[in-house]
């Protein structure tokens, strides 16, 4: 985790050298980081409206085996298999949305350390002179409740009593021309700051601004799980019905987001507001643009490429656990095609379709010892 602090660190340090602006930086990072998972979203999205596209099928699937589960995950595998769907693409997308977060988190929370890249040493003599002071201006009862103090966010304090209390670090040589030099505001109000219902200088902007923004982020989260989950009502309403808890769990995430965000930097409210607008504009454009013959000749195409590549490892392990607890209960029962308008396989379709698994058989066990495969002819002859 700290080598990717580091790795964002010094982006955003780059970023900064050229606008010299600590809000704009996070705005044109948070633009890169939605760009570098772009594709993986994408997928994920493919994903979802193809899987949509066949929901009609699966819900035959689940009526012809009510009450057997393990077949219906079985012939749900066999139809993602020849619709050429993978399941678990994009899933890179949602765990680098919860992968970053901490990283990000870090620099927000050390931009002494990460952006301004000021050496360890200089920051701890800081740290040591930011704590004699909250004792000597009888702020703590002594020096261990100031250091408690000071540890709790060391750098985000040291840049507040710098610009407001320089005098403090006179004796650290170069200390305040850094951090008097880093712009960490943002239309006005210090992302530095941590957003409090009682702030110490009484009400204004910056005071405001420091609770709306958990706020504002939380309201485009909530915005953003509303239009998904119509969506999802619009194109898949069987998936809608059986999201059940997960449903609970969209709703209270934004309230996560405005308990988190009260208890850390602004800057961080900042990420998650930015993140979460960019994230909400890329959902809608994605919802247009994958509709009507588009999606279509997407899912056409994505279904010969992925049945050309094979199932994914997340599809051949439920594949596997669905064959084992098969075995478990005595065996799986014969293959059902589903298409639309038919319930099943007619008896001369269940011929064909067995012939055609004896075939493929005997090819795979050919292969297998190197023998010549057999050909239809040497199948007929076998009967």
């Amino acid at each position: 985790m700290t080598a990717i602090s580091k790795l964002m660190g010094l982006i955003l340090y780059y970023i900064y050298q050229v606008v010299h602006n600590y809000g704009l930086s996070m705005i044109l990072f948070t633009i890169l980081i939605k760009l570098l998972t772009l594709p993986s979203t994408y997928k994920m999205q493919v994903t979802q409206a193809r899987q949509a596209m066949i929901a009609p099928k699966i819900a035959k699937i689940k009526k012809a085996f009510p009450n057997n589960p393990t077949r219906v995950q079985e012939e749900q595998n066999k139809l993602f298999t020849e619709e050429g769907i993978n399941p678990s693409a994009g899933c890179l997308s949602s765990f680098l949305t919860i992968f970053l977060l901490f990283p990000v988190f870090f620099v927000v929370l050390r931009p002494l350390t990460y952006i301004l890249r000021l050496p360890v040493e200089q920051i701890d003599r800081a740290k040591e002179l930011l704590t004699q002071w909250l004792v000597d201006q009888h702020l703590y009862e002594d020096i261990d409740k100031a250091a408690k103090f000071v540890s709790g966010r060391p750098e985000l304090l040291l840049l507040q009593h710098s610009k407001a209390h320089p005098e403090i670090f006179q004796s650290l040589a170069g200390f305040n021309e850094k951090l008097s030099g880093f712009d960490n505001t943002f239309l006005g109000f210090d992302l530095a700051g941590m957003p409090s219902l009682h702030p110490e200088n009484g009400w204004s902007f910056t005071s405001l601004m420091l609770i709306l923004l958990p706020i504002l982020a939380a309201l485009v989260y909530l915005a953003q799980t509303i239009i998904t989950q119509r969506h999802t009502r619009k194109t898949n309403p069987d998936a809608a019905r059986q999201m059940g808890a997960a449903n609970a769990m969209l709703y209270l995430s934004p309230l996560m987001t405005i308990w988190i965000g009260m208890k850390a930097p602004a800057g961080l409210s900042f990420y998650w507001l930015v993140n979460a607008v960019l994230t909400l504009i890329v959902q809608l454009l994605l919802y247009k643009y994958l509709s009507g013959e588009r999606l279509e000749r997407i899912n056409n195409k994505e279904k010969e490429k992925q049945i050309a590549k094979g199932p994914g490892w997340m599809q051949r392990m439920m594949e596997q656990s669905a064959q084992m607890q098969a075995q478990q209960n005595g065996g799986a029962a014969n293959h059902t095609q589903y298409s639309d308008g038919d319930d099943g396989m007619s008896r001369k379709e269940r011929a064909e379709y067995e012939k055609k698994l004896i075939e493929a058989a005997r090819k795979r066990t050919a292969l297998k010892y190197g023998e010549e495969a057999p050909t239809e002819s040497d199948s007929s002859d076998d009967k």
